[in-house]
């Protein structure tokens, strides 16, 4: 069975804090909803909804508490969370900050658990779960024959993002000491512990996942369709003439490079598009995902994918439009992050669906596209912009420390402040837009859905 991973939004961490921790020190419980998410190694469960046992039903001390589990839950309810295919975790406070399980949270567990596994006829994961009092959570899954198995991460997604994970072992180089003086043992030890996927290997791509690399991050899933050419030699990271001769993928000679630096961030590379299913389930894996594409289609289905799994997404673009004399007109370079409670890039204006389906139709049907296009009926797919990377890597700096602001909140204003970042090179000034936290319709509707999700499943081949 896969080892399960817990994400939730930040509101919803917010109302479960507040109901586990109402000011009288005494233990509280709650039960967490969750939808599913298949990944290539884990389980995801998606939190979407919160029940709140009453506190005057509940046995509540300081460092214990009983709750009449199946008064609360009758069984039309459980009926109800069977057929939508959910699994249950519950979650009670630990008030003294106690960092573990008590030998009673182990014994009502397997009492519990051995009646709600058998509820349901399919194999699904349910569990168990702690909140301390600065917020953090520990969770476990809890088997039909009482045994825990530790969840490998619990992430809260939000304009702030709160990933928690066992700590895992790593040996002291110089250079890891190096980004300790800088943001702490703490944050190392998550960036040692993150998967991250980044989709697109090329100009902002390739400076991404060198940053991400120098930075210590554990584990990388690496995502591009095409072929080194000789054109991408300046502004591609790690590329080389005998690799573009050779037509290399893009992925194979950044992994190939990775392993020659040798610092021990593992690579799992995908030669295919977002819209693969064995790419979905690498990235549905991932703790965060960063989005280097340049077309419509492949950030509507990030857009979509990122939604339904509650994983972080940062985005990054690059505008630049030269005279065909050697003089530039515009030349900005854009960074977006998104989360599942704010604006998408849709609502944004990053793209339009009338691109996204034009884009689709050239990709399966090329000639119907360009008898449509000519009659008007489909938007023009847009032509490959020329490249600087110094604006590259501008993007890509100023994405990448955008991830870093939000995961060791380093900044002095409010992170909702920062969703989108531009940066004009022409008429030399930097300008940033907060998020308006008003979630596009088309997006909400899919909001924490996982694999339930038609959007993201009518728009995933099996390739």
């Amino acid at each position: 069975m896969k080892s399960a991973l817990l994400a939730m939004t930040q509101r919803l961490h917010q109302e479960v804090f507040e109901y586990l921790f109402p000011g009288d020190k005494l233990e509280s419980a709650a039960i967490l909803l969750c939808n599913q998410g298949t990944g290539k190694h884990y389980q995801r469960l998606i939190a979407t909804e919160v029940l709140h046992l009453p506190h005057h039903l509940c046995e509540r001390k300081k460092n214990f508490i009983s709750w009449p589990f199946a008064e609360f839950l009758p069984p039309e309810k459980i009926s109800d969370i069977d057929r939508r295919g959910q699994s249950i975790i519950t979650i009670h406070s630990h008030p003294s900050g106690y960092k573990e399980f008590s030998e009673v949270d182990n014994r009502n567990d397997r009492d519990l658990f051995s009646s709600v596994c058998n509820w349901f006829d399919d194999q699904r994961q349910n569990g168990s779960a702690i909140m301390l009092p600065d917020g953090s959570i520990i969770a476990r899954t809890v088997d039909p024959y009482g045994n825990f198995s530790d969840m490998k991460a619990v992430s809260v997604v939000g304009n702030d993002i709160r990933i928690w994970k066992p700590r895992k072992p790593r040996k002291e180089t110089p250079y890891q000491n190096k980004l300790v003086q800088t943001f702490g043992s703490g944050t190392l030890d998550l960036l040692h512990g993150m998967r991250v996927g980044v989709i697109g290997c090329s100009g902002t791509g390739s400076i991404i996942i060198e940053l991400l690399m120098r930075n210590c991050v554990g584990e990388l899933v690496i995502v591009d369709s095409d072929i080194l050419e000789e054109k991408n030699l300046n502004r591609m990271i790690n590329s080389t003439v005998s690799a573009a001769r050779g037509k290399q993928p893009k992925v194979s000679a950044i992994k190939q490079a990775i392993g020659k630096i040798g610092m021990k961030t593992k690579v799992d590379a995908y030669q295919g598009l977002t819209d693969s299913k064995r790419v979905v389930e690498a990235l549905v894996d991932c703790d965060v995902i960063f989005g280097c594409v340049d077309s419509a289609f492949g950030r509507y289905h990030l857009d979509c994918l990122a939604s339904a799994y509650l994983i972080p997404y940062f985005d990054v673009g690059v505008n630049l439009e030269a005279d065909g004399t050697g003089g530039i007109t515009a030349a900005d370079a854009v960074s977006h992050y998104i989360h599942p409670e704010g604006e998408s890039l849709l609502s944004r204006g990053a793209y339009t669906m009338d691109q996204v389906k034009a884009e689709d139709w050239q990709r399966k049907d090329p000639d119907y596209y360009h008898k449509q296009r000519v009659s008007g009926y489909l938007a023009a797919v847009g032509e490959e912009q020329p490249a600087v990377m110094s604006l590259n890597m501008q993007a890509a700096c100023m994405l990448f420390n955008d991830f870093m602001a939000r995961i060791h909140a380093y900044r002095f204003d409010d992170n909702s402040e920062f969703a989108t970042q531009r940066f004009r090179l022409v008429h030399g000034f930097y300008e940033n837009n907060a998020d308006r936290a008003v979630p596009h319709p088309l997006m909400k509707k899919y909001t924490g859905s996982g694999d339930k999700s038609l959007l993201v499943k009518n728009n995933t081949s099996n390739d």
